[in-house]
Parts: structure tokens; sequence; C-alpha cells
């Protein structure tokens, strides 16, 4: 059976006629009538009784009729939601987050902008370490990532530059420098220096313990934080000192203090990591709320 004979028969049924069916069509009346003929032969019965001035539907016909109907909307249904997908207006987004992204005011503002421009396609956070979430994307388990930069594995990928933050220190309470303002990291040789796991992420991790390298130590190990996040817990907690980025700063646990690097100021930067050549409408629309940085 051919899908236009469903629209011919709901055409003609709505009209009781086939000169006026044949207009809604767009075509003219003896093909319309031939095509009926032949749905009929098809079927295996009339679909009309022709009258002398209009057609009614037999009752296999109003059967056939009902059924069409119900395929026509579905398939308009169909239809329009492909549309709708293409232009990047309704669908998903599976996103990933490194877990210190998500307090950066950059990353917040950028998601609360998407859902309002485009509210019907729903964002999946996954939140992962940054190998974790650079494997996944490449693996195309993920659609898009906000990593934290310096990422050496996500070298393959599309970097779209969200924001950069300065990474500040961060002192427990009645620390000897905890009343200066920028602090010297020398300064902080013989403290012990809480970081999170590398495999976390290994580019800041990397970043920070070069830095201390440059100003003439290595820093003095202590506990480790399960996340960047709950290092600050731990600093307030007295397991020692901490250098984070300024945005994990917007948690003030009583008595931590923050201070930015003296002399050569550390930086992070921000990114919405993709395959190249992102095909995913509802994804440029998202990497097109980024404003450029130039």
């Amino acid at each position: 059976m051919e899908f236009r004979y469903l629209r011919y028969l709901v055409a003609v049924a709505e009209k009781q006629s086939f000169t006026k069916a044949a207009e809604t069509l767009g075509m003219a009346q003896p093909p319309l009538s031939q095509q009926i003929r032949k749905f009929e032969q098809e079927v295996g019965t009339p679909l009309f009784h022709r009258l002398t001035r209009s057609v009614e539907l037999t009752e296999a016909g109003l059967s056939l009729y009902q059924g069409a109907k119900g395929i026509l909307s579905q398939t308009e249904q169909a239809m329009q939601k492909a549309q709708r997908i293409a232009r990047g207006q309704l669908g998903s987004l599976r996103l990933g987050f490194a877990g210190s992204t998500v307090l950066h005011p950059s990353v917040l503002r950028l998601i609360h902008d998407f859902r309002q421009a485009w509210p019907e396609v729903s964002l999946h956070p996954i939140e992962n370490s940054m190998p974790n979430l650079v494997r996944d994307l490449m693996s195309e388990e993920l659609d898009a990532a906000i990593l934290r930069l310096p990422c050496s594995s996500s070298s393959a990928l599309t970097h779209h530059l969200i924001d950069e933050e300065e990474m500040l220190i961060a002192l427990p309470p009645h620390h000897p420098l905890a009343s200066t303002g920028a602090i010297a990291i020398e300064a902080l040789a013989q403290d012990p220096f809480i970081l999170f796991p590398r495999e976390l992420g290994p580019g800041l991790h990397d970043a920070i313990t070069q830095r201390c390298q440059r100003a003439g130590f290595s820093p003095r190990l202590g506990s480790q934080s399960p996340q960047v996040i709950s290092t600050v817990g731990m600093v307030q907690a007295g397991f020692g000192v901490a250098i984070i980025p300024r945005s994990v700063s917007e948690l003030h646990p009583h008595g931590v203090s923050y201070h930015p690097i003296a002399d050569e100021p550390l930086t992070t930067r921000i990114s919405l990591a993709t395959r190249r050549h992102p095909r995913q409408k509802s994804l440029q629309h998202l990497i097109g709320l980024i404003p450029s940085r130039r």
C-alpha cells in the first residue's frame, strides 16, 4: 500500500466530493478518482458509495478512514519532532562536568541561558574526573564536557573557552599569614599541602606542584582531598594549606582565609570540550552561547 492513498482517502471522506478533495490536494479530479479505485482494488472492497452529488464512506471505508487519520496524525507529529530535533529545539544533551567547575559563575550562567533559550532540550549532567570525562567524550558516551584546564589528555578535542580564573591560596584558621594580603608561595614551603588525587585532574595537579617547584621547593603533601571542592573543608579542619580556583572560594567555611599568589599568579581555564565538528544542532546552540574571547 502506498502512503499517499491514505491522504487521498481522508481528503475525499472529509470533503465528501472527489472534485473538492482534488482541489484541496492540488491535483486534478480524474487522477484522484483513479487512485481511489486502485486503493479499493488493493483493499478488496469499495471504500465509498458514489452518490449523485457526493460520496459517502462504506462501513469498511469508515474503519479504514479512522485508522488512516491516526496514522497521518502520528506521521505529522513524528515529522515535526524530527524537524525540531534537526533545528536543535528538542532532544537531549549528555553534559559532563569536572566537579570543581560547577561553582564557577560563567558555567552557571551558560547552563541557565541555555535552559532559558532551549527549554525542551533536556540536559543530563554527569560529574566525573577529567580523564574519565575525556574518555567518555571520545567514546561518544558524552556529547560535551566542561573541563578545567590544563588537561593534556584532551588534546584531541576541540575546546571552547568559557572563562579563566585565578588560583588562590587557602589558609586554615589562625595561620600566621591569615591576616596578610597576597602571599609569596615560597612562604608556604614548610606547610603541608592538601591536594586532590592526581588522577582526578593530572594537568591542574601538576600545575600546582610545578608552581611550587619554580618557587624553590616541592610541596609537602599531606592528606589528600577526594575532590577539589572538599579541599576547603579539609583546610578548615587544619589538615594544611591548599591552592584552589577562585570560584571554590565562594564556599565560606568559618575561619578559612583566601589570598592571591604574589609575584607569579597561577591561573586555570574552564572550557566546553567537544569532539571535532559537533553535528548536534542543540550542542551548536550551547557553543553559540559562549561569548567570544579574543
